[in-house]
């Protein structure tokens, strides 16, 4: 009832708009001879009438449609493309906006990072995994689904992940930490994430079972300072041409050289997280996993080619230029 209704009453006034707008432009009238502002105002009118129809008939139909409760809000299945965009573009922005004056401490001393990985690990594993972990089923359950932090921290300032772990975020499932944590300890959370994309599995494996055994955290990821200059003094264009020689397309997609389905595709390979499914994909691991991956994976398919040191540093230069910067670039801001 509550849906005929509302549709009546956007019929009703969509009628009384049509009429006025048809009554505006009478073909009976004559208006060869009427004053140019008459003529003015009529084409004013026309154009009034015709925007507020369009207005109410948009209204009306959206309406209908939510009174229809024909959208699935199921949380088992995902969103329609538009809505999807629609919510991430509104959380991107409204992030932005309200996150602006916020002013972020230092974040670099390992006590803080060793606090936050604490609440990390009791407030953001269970929904988001962590390296090696996956995520509960309290986090799968949620649409959309809680993004890997490792990869997704990358995307936003400290500023932007302090309001966003702070006020949480609607419609999305994220709480908000502001009442229960105070703000030094949402700080540490941040400097923790900043930590996040330089630990492997393995790493973060051996950080919870020294916690869980009451003994100190330890190494929270070493930077690559060292990998990031010899990234910067190798040549990407040489490299391109090193992937055809060494056979790299046989195996693996990359793009403009092969199509290659053994291996993973590398089509955006600066934007991985990984490589090999155990050493973050920094310069220094990209390097070492080029010339020699047998020596960190023992099983993996991927030979060893006889790369030498200097021709996997020109091939890892090639690769990061694949895929979006966002994380490349974030991770050698951190170093």
């Amino acid at each position: 009832m509550k849906l005929f209704g509302a549709i009546s009453k956007a019929g009703l006034f969509g009628a009384w708009l049509f009429a006025a707008a048809a009554s505006a432009l009478d073909p009976h009238a004559r208006t060869d001879d009427a004053a140019p502002q008459k003529r003015f105002g009529l084409i004013l009118r026309t154009i009034v009438f015709t925007v507020l129809a369009g207005a109410v008939l948009l209204a009306g139909s959206a309406l209908a449609f939510v009174e229809s409760g024909v959208y699935d809000l199921a949380a088992a299945k995902p969103h329609t493309k538009p809505v999807e965009w629609t919510l991430q573009t509104v959380k991107d922005r409204a992030v932005r906006l309200h996150s602006q004056g916020i002013q972020a401490p230092a974040l670099a001393s390992d006590r803080m990072v060793a606090e936050g990985f604490v609440f990390f690990r009791k407030d953001c594993e269970a929904c988001h995994g962590a390296p090696g972990i996956a995520n509960q089923q309290l986090g799968r359950g949620i649409n959309p689904k809680p993004p890997p932090l490792e990869l997704a921290a990358s995307r936003w300032s400290d500023a932007e992940l302090y309001w966003i772990i702070s006020e949480g975020l609607k419609m999305s499932g994220m709480p908000s930490f502001a009442p229960p944590l105070s703000d030094g300890e949402r700080w540490a959370i941040v400097a923790f994430l900043r930590r996040l994309s330089r630990l492997s599995p393995a790493e973060y494996r051996n950080l919870s079972q020294a916690a869980d055994q009451g003994a100190a955290p330890g190494n929270f990821g070493a930077n690559d300072a060292a990998g990031f200059a010899r990234l910067h003094a190798a040549s990407a264009a040489r490299g391109r041409g090193l992937v055809t020689r060494y056979g790299c397309t046989s195996c693996h997609t990359i793009p403009g050289t092969g199509r290659g389905l053994v291996g993973p595709p590398l089509t955006a390979f600066a934007e991985r997280q990984y490589i090999g499914g155990i050493l973050v994909n920094l310069p220094s691991n990209a390097i070492a996993w080029i010339a020699n991956p047998k020596q960190y994976k023992p099983g993996t398919a991927m030979p060893n080619l006889g790369v030498p040191e200097r021709d996997a540093a020109d091939i890892a230069a090639y690769l990061y230029t694949l895929g979006g910067r966002r994380r490349i670039q974030e991770l050698a801001r951190n170093n």
